[in-house]
């Protein structure tokens, strides 16, 4: 079971216990990549364990609990009589999670390990922005975007946007064809990329130097 070959603690004295333990391999920080390593590493039947300084696992996947009287509650001190808020250090929504076909190389470390959480889709969202200081809340999808677009962004941006998107989607239809965890920056980019996957990877080689290159918006303007 993955769960008994991988460990994440804190460091407190209240793990003193534990420092006998033997262990494959130790991760040092809890954050997206950390658990992400040590999670696919015990499915790969090590034994490790992952160590975390601060009083929450998840780096930037985490959130933080504040009482009424403005004091930050460990989750590990939470109990169901408390009224907390609570806030994300990271970003609220994430994308390509819940389809099973998606570039998001999280989702494959999911995937890999076999356990996935609930993942709750969204059919609106909204933004405060300098150009829409009241706010705004729409629908997702293409037509409304364009119409977010032609009420703040002037009268070129939808034109503007068009210019972009026309030269990012071909882009990103081949992008798509490969798993971006499979991706590395040496010799073993043969083994992993084009001998698994030689069609899609055939594709994006012909447009590497336009996928590589510098975004220059003085293009589109």
């Amino acid at each position: 079971d993955n769960r008994k070959r991988f460990s994440a603690l804190f460091s407190s004295s209240s793990n003193d216990n534990n420092k006998d333990d033997e262990y494959d391999v130790v991760v040092i920080g809890s954050g997206l990549g950390g658990l992400s390593c040590g999670s696919m590493l015990a499915t790969a039947g090590k034994k490790v364990l992952v160590l975390e300084s601060h009083y929450e696992l998840g780096g930037c996947a985490h959130e933080y609990m504040v009482d009424l009287k403005g004091r930050t509650i460990p989750s590990s001190s939470l109990t169901e009589k408390d009224d907390v808020f609570r806030f994300e250090v990271g970003p609220s929504l994430y994308s390509g999670l819940s389809p099973d076909n998606s570039p998001n190389p999280l989702k494959h470390v999911f995937q890999m390990i076999e356990e996935e959480p609930e993942w709750i889709t969204y059919d609106k969202w909204g933004a405060y922005l300098p150009e829409a200081p009241e706010g705004y809340e729409l629908s997702i999808g293409a037509e409304n975007f364009l119409k977010i677009l032609d009420r703040y962004g002037g009268p070129t941006a939808r034109q503007d946007w068009e210019d972009l998107a026309s030269d990012l989607r071909p882009l990103a239809k081949k992008i798509m064809g490969l798993p971006s965890s499979v991706v590395r920056n040496d010799i073993g980019l043969v083994a992993t990329l084009a001998l698994r996957y030689p069609i899609p990877f055939l594709r994006v080689i012909g447009d590497v130097k336009r996928i590589t290159a510098p975004f220059d918006l003085d293009e589109y303007k």
